[in-house]
């Protein structure tokens, strides 16, 4: 009977402890504690639910996404005493339910068991249908998945992949066949301008998408005065492209010289062609960074261009019975320029500084290029600055200009106009390395 009484009397006294050891102001959760509360990811994206997608609009109108839409989703959860039910919905935004397709809706988890998946998928990857809405627009595919089971959290948990759509735009550009920034340079001499060629750039306008209408192009030149627009031409009058195509035709743009010939002095002139676009297709627009041509024109005392190489139709004058006069700085026979043993090791005239000679063919011949080579010592050794006059008499000369030369083995200048004459006097300036050094010098005519 005491051993009885003395149980009693511990358990008794052992309850009081555990219920006085709660404060009064903390309320027990029998119910709700501990609650086993899961998660949802995507795979294959490092344990994020959310997955960002873009679609852009590629230049034949259809869309491009830069990953896939169908993902596989896994819900997680710490392994539970009992079977668990998942249901999943699907989390669908501005996607046709026909094009969407769900792996599973509802699995039953045996006790023990800790994750579930479902895929959830855009058919066949296909996201034409957006093609057609052509402003920006946000698309949303994914799950929300909801569990019933032992002490596990009832609110729905979500996962999704979210796909931003650029909104359709068909930006216009100009497209020179040589960039859009163009330099053109026009020689003066005895009060006209003697380019053979006209002022003339061909260019096409462009779209980087098609538009569904026709888009019409007008052109407007600035810096140049009023009374000097009538002497462009634009190449066709009118200028389109067509609906559906993403580039017109040629346009040639083209100009007279006699926008330089109010002055005999050097000139330099920028003009700006700009190009405005028109459609009944609102998604037409304007690439602002692109919608220009530059033109600079030079207007030079000079009557011939650098080449990089002979012109084809360039035939080589024979040098024999020929004579060279070298500066008399020089030390040398000048002779050997006329050798036809040029190239960059041939016989060669050198100094380190700048000199002249004086090429007699003996008699009255038609130029229309002249090319120099020049040796190698260690690098080509031309000048950087090049003066061609002429002469009949030897003693009246005519500069035909001056003109800034790169650093090469050969260099070759053409003459805008054919010039008639017997002697020639080249004058060479500026030192790439040590030396100016030549080895050979060579006459042409149009053939």
């Amino acid at each position: 009977m005491k051993a009885h009484y003395k149980l009693f009397l511990s358990l008794a006294i052992g309850s009081f402890v555990t219920f006085a050891g709660c404060q009064d102001d903390e309320v027990v959760d029998l119910v709700k504690y501990p609650v086993n509360q899961p998660t949802i990811t995507i795979d294959d994206a490092e344990g994020a639910s959310k997955a960002a997608l873009t679609a852009v609009y590629k230049s034949d109108g259809t869309l491009e996404l830069d990953g896939p839409v169908t993902r596989t989703y896994t819900f997680h959860f710490v392994a539970s005493p009992e079977d668990a039910t998942v249901t999943f919905d699907i989390i669908n935004t501005n996607i046709p339910k026909e094009n969407v397709e769900i792996s599973a809706t509802k699995v039953v988890l045996p006790a023990g068991s800790t994750d579930a998946s479902v895929t959830v998928a855009l058919k066949d990857e296909d996201f034409s249908f957006a093609v057609p809405n052509y402003d920006a627009a946000t698309y949303e595919l994914g799950v929300k998945a909801s569990v019933e089971g032992y002490k596990i959290g009832t609110e729905p948990i979500e996962s999704k992949v979210v796909i931003e759509k650029e909104a359709y735009t068909a930006s216009c550009s100009v497209v020179g066949e040589s960039g859009n920034n163009v330099t053109f340079e026009r020689a003066f001499s005895q009060g006209a301008i003697v380019n053979p060629d006209p002022i003339s750039y061909t260019f096409k306008m462009k779209l980087d998408k098609p538009a569904r209408k026709d888009v019409k192009v007008k052109l407007a030149t600035t810096g140049l005065d009023e009374q000097f627009m009538n002497d462009i031409t634009v190449t066709p009058a009118e200028i389109i492209i067509p609906a559906g195509e993403l580039e017109s035709a040629d346009i040639t743009w083209s100009i007279t010289d006699a926008f330089l010939l109010t002055t005999a002095d050097p000139e330099t002139h920028t003009l700006v062609v700009t190009a405005s676009a028109e459609s009944e297709d609102p998604v037409v627009v304007e690439n602002k960074k692109e919608n220009f041509l530059t033109f600079n024109v030079n207007k030079v005392f000079r009557n011939f261009g650098y080449v990089s190489d002979k012109v084809t139709n360039w035939v080589e004058l024979a040098k024999t019975g020929w004579s060279v006069e070298l500066d008399p700085s020089l030390w040398g026979n000048g002779n050997v320029l006329i050798d036809g043993k040029g190239g960059s090791g041939g016989n060669d005239v050198y100094k380190q500084g700048d000199f002249w000679f004086v090429v007699d063919m003996k008699s009255e011949k038609t130029m229309t290029g002249f090319g120099i080579d020049y040796y190698n010592n260690g690098s080509a050794s031309s000048p950087k600055k090049v003066t061609i006059s002429t002469s009949m008499d030897n003693e009246t000369w005519v500069t035909q200009g001056s003109l800034d030369t790169p650093q090469a083995y050969n260099h070759y200048f053409q003459f805008f106009t054919p010039q008639n004459t017997r002697y020639v006097k080249v004058e060479l300036e500026g030192r790439y390395n040590r030396f100016i050094d030549l080895t050979e010098v060579y006459i042409y005519n149009a053939q």
